[in-house]
Parts: structure tokens; sequence; C-alpha cells
């Protein structure tokens, strides 16, 4: 499999980059994004574009290749719907039907977010782009809502409110493998969520949304298939 991956200097892309450069499965991945990911890798290739809007001027680039994974994400702290949904939606729809029509034989992963199934602004935005990607050509398709995530070693999220939270969990660190397990509906891992997402664009997801008690049940069961 050939990959993209959006969104990889974030928590979320970084955790997918890292697993699908070790994945002997994935044959290459290419990383689409406004900053450089940093990190340097045999199968590991990367274009950055200062308007992600500006497809076509690397349309030729995205030729063969076989499923993207999206993890590009912002918060709706302080921002309307129409500012919002720039990114969330605007930008994530245009990608997608971009990438379809380029790659007719495509897959798509979207990362939504824990408690997308609500109704206030943010959760009705999510679903409305859960929706629309559903409805895509695409070969394989599926959304994850991850709850609370533990970062690996290196991977941190770029949201202030998010490191808040990790700096606030610090004291169950220890017993964090425990909380996955017996929370598997609110706790999750950068490793288990990398897995999960990759497991979508190959086909090895049984439903379209993945919340975070399905993600854990696909990324440990391919971890565990990979020993």
């Amino acid at each position: 499999m050939k990959l993209i991956i959006l969104g990889a200097t974030g928590m979320v892309g970084k955790s997918v980059l890292r697993e699908a450069l070790q994945k002997d499965d994935i044959e290459a991945v290419l990383v689409v994004g406004r900053q450089s990911c940093g990190i340097e890798h045999a199968k590991l290739k990367e274009l950055l574009l200062k308007d992600l809007f500006q497809v076509t001027e690397i349309q030729n680039e995205l030729i063969g290749y076989d499923a993207c994974i999206w993890a590009i994400g912002t918060s709706s702290v302080g921002k309307n719907e129409a500012e919002y949904a720039k990114v969330t939606e605007e930008l994530t729809v245009f990608w997608a039907e971009n990438l379809v029509r380029i790659n007719p034989q495509f897959s798509f992963c979207y990362c939504s977010a824990g408690g997308a199934g609500g109704r206030g602004m943010w959760a009705r935005l999510r679903q409305r782009v859960e929706q629309k990607l559903q409805k895509m050509p695409f070969q394989h398709v599926g959304a994850v809502r991850p709850g609370f995530i533990r970062a690996g070693k290196g991977i941190s999220s770029r949201t202030r409110a998010y490191q808040i939270g990790v700096e606030l969990m610090k004291p169950l660190n220890p017993i964090f493998p425990y909380l996955v397990r017996y929370c598997p509906w609110l706790f999750t891992t950068s490793e288990i969520l990398g897995q999960a997402m990759i497991g979508i664009v190959q086909g090895q997801a049984d439903r379209f949304i993945l919340e975070s008690k399905d993600i854990n049940q696909l990324g440990q069961r391919l971890l565990n298939s990979a020993v």
C-alpha cells in the first residue's frame, strides 16, 4: 500500500506516521502539509504546500496512491461556525473529492473527535463531514472518534487544552494500560489509534464510525497479529 497522510505534525498524524513507517505492508508514505514533519525515512516523501486548497499544484504527485489518512484538525474555541468549517469541513471534503478523482480505487480515514455524536456546533459539523465522506465512492472509508489519547514518546499535542489534560493525567501513567483495558470507551494510546486508522483504509474495520472502544478493539487486534 502507498499511503498519504495529512496532519503529520499533530499528535494523531504523528501517531499514524510512526506506525505506517514500521509496517512492512506499507511501501511508501507521502506526507503533505504546511510545515515539515521533521522525520526522515527511506520510504517517506514530504510535500510542503503553503495553501492546502491549492491541491492542483501537486496533483501529479498524488497519482498512484492507495489511501489517505486525514489527521488535520483545529479547535472550535473562539470560532463561529463558518470559521470552524473552513478547515474542519471545507478543506477535508475538498481533499477527499480530489483524491478519489485522481485515484478512483482509493480509501480514506477521517479523524473526527470523541463526542462528535453530540448536539454542539462543532459536533454537528463533524457529523456533516462524516456523512459526506461516507457517501463518496471510496473503496474503504471510515471515521475515528478517539477519547483521551496517551501519546507515545516524542509525540505531543499542539492544542493547549489537551496539553493541560496530559499534565493532569500524568499521575495515572503507571496504570494507563489498565485504563485502556477496563475503560476502553474513554482511553486509548497513539500506537493503538495509529494501527486502527491504518486498519480502516486496509479494509479491516467492520463499521464506518469507530468510537474509542472500537478503536481499541481494532488497533489492539492488529498489534497482536503483528507480533
